[in-house]
């Protein structure tokens, strides 16, 4: 029992450490493999925001010369003719002397801001610059003359349309990506996207796992040109599938734990049944070695019995031959419960039973017993048991007032098949199960002979079943091979 305790304990041990690992490697696979896909992404972005800054660079480079060139000709027509209205659709002119001088302007309530802005940066440089108003994209480009300035405004149409923060902002909606920023050598963001405004964590070059309220976030950093680039990318995803696997590690572990509690109890409850039966086994061998002792002497007592009473007359004599010829019936029995296994031959059943029948005490013929058979049927089994078996069920019959009694034998695949029939007085139907019992009769007989059968067709790997009604049927059923 101990050594399979530790065989049983020893494989489960094994199984559950090589689920533990197997679930923790595909978990660690399973995050490298997320890992190398967010650092891909990240390049990809590194490049195209290099891409798009290169072009955002020479377009805003065009655009400002051009307004330039604009500037020129606007101040040109200015000192030619200084109350000449603008034509233009610029979304603001200034035009500066020692001071302003002259204003035409779409944006009146931001004037001052744009002023400020002016005379902190661009006074009296040849100068344009990107600005953002209200969250759109403008440019502002001041025009150095000999004795004049002129300051322009206009709204930037491919910003708006297709900059590189639109391009963010639509892959950080579409995708894992959280946040996305361009910074400077101060690190302030040049470009920057997030899913969560004002969300912009910074933890230094390389990647780093941040724990936020929002779930966990892989972080990778990296210097450029003097400036930096950060990503941050949502491991909700990874965390519900390493969730899962260890999820299913639990169950797959809980499993096995009452697998082991049902075959441990199996094993102890299998354990004291082979206990059992072999303490079992040993005192039917006990029983079987007195009951042989007490057979033998009983046996001898009743021999002297049966002398004397052949030499009693009368009803006293009568009376003792069927006691000891009950006491024969109770002997055979207990000789049939300490038997383990019987001498088989080869035998024919239709002589069998046709023995059965002659051995049945019919007095003076009054009983008509049919016998329908196929010839050259042949059984391995005991012919002086199967004798007394059919013989003591015949004999029940005719003690059970049958005046017909039909015996069938046939032959079914492999097995023969014995059928009685009789049409006495039956047995009542709560009754039918008992009848196989030891000592059960309502006769006032011994209650041995059907259970006496039972035995011996048992001992034959046989059946046997009785149905009663208005006849009652006695099916057998023997293999012909053992």
């Amino acid at each position: 029992m101990k050594s399979k305790l530790v065989i049983i304990f020893s494989i489960f041990t094994v199984i559950g450490i090589l689920a533990f690992f197997t679930v923790k490697i595909t978990n660690k696979n399973i995050e490298e493999v997320y890992k190398k896909g967010y650092r891909t992404t990240f390049q990809l972005l590194s490049e195209i925001t290099d891409n798009y800054i290169k072009r955002d660079i020479e377009l805003n480079r065009i655009e400002i010369n051009n307004l330039k060139d604009r500037g020129n000709n606007l101040l040109q027509d200015y000192l030619e003719n200084i109350n000449a209205p603008f034509n233009t659709d610029l979304d603001g002119i200034w035009i500066f002397g020692d001071s302003l001088i002259r204003r035409l302007t779409g944006f009146p309530e931001l004037e001052e801001i744009i002023l400020d802005f002016y005379d902190s940066k661009l006074k009296d440089k040849d100068y344009g610059t990107l600005i953002n108003i209200e969250g759109k994209p403008f440019y502002l480009v001041n025009v150095v003359g000999s004795d004049y300035n002129i300051l322009l405004l206009s709204k930037s149409t491919y910003g708006e349309a297709g900059g590189i923060t639109r391009v963010l902002d639509s892959l950080v909606l579409s995708s894992n990506l959280v946040y996305f920023s361009i910074l400077d050598e101060n690190g302030s963001p040049i470009v920057y996207s997030s899913l969560y405004e004002g969300f912009l964590p910074i933890e230094g070059e390389g990647s780093h796992i941040i724990t936020t309220p929002r779930g966990k976030i892989f972080q990778l950093e990296e210097k450029r040109n003097g400036g930096s680039i950060v990503a941050g990318f949502s491991m909700e995803l990874l965390e519900r599938i390493i969730a899962i696997n260890r999820l299913f590690l639990i169950f797959t572990v809980a499993g096995f734990t009452v697998f082991l509690g049902f075959l441990l109890y199996n094993l102890s409850k299998s354990d004291r049944y082979r206990i059992d039966k072999e303490r079992e086994i040993r005192h039917l061998e006990e029983i079987g070695a007195l009951s042989s002792g007490f057979s033998h002497e009983i046996r001898n007592s009743l021999n002297t019995l049966s002398l004397l009473a052949r030499n009693m007359k009368g009803e006293q004599g009568g009376i003792l031959k069927e006691e000891v010829k009950r006491m024969n019936l109770v002997m055979d029995s207990i000789k049939l419960l300490i038997l383990s296994e019987i001498d088989k031959k080869t035998i024919d059943v239709d002589n069998t039973i046709g023995e059965s029948i002659s051995l049945v005490d019919n007095r003076n013929n009054s009983v008509e017993i049919k016998l329908e058979s196929v010839t050259n049927l042949k059984i391995r089994g005991n012919r002086a048991l199967l004798v007394s078996a059919f013989s003591n069920i015949i004999k029940n019959a005719v003690e059970a007032d049958a005046n017909k009694i039909n015996v069938q034998i046939r032959k079914a695949g492999n097995v023969i098949r014995v059928i009685i029939i009789d049409n006495g007085k039956g047995i009542e139907k709560d009754k039918v199960t008992k009848v196989f019992e030891p000592f059960y009769s309502n006769k006032r007989q011994s209650g041995l002979g059907l259970y006496l059968a039972r035995k011996i067709i048992e001992y034959h790997g046989g059946s046997i079943k009785l149905e009663s009604g208005k006849e009652t049927k006695v099916d057998i059923l023997l293999p012909i091979k053992d």
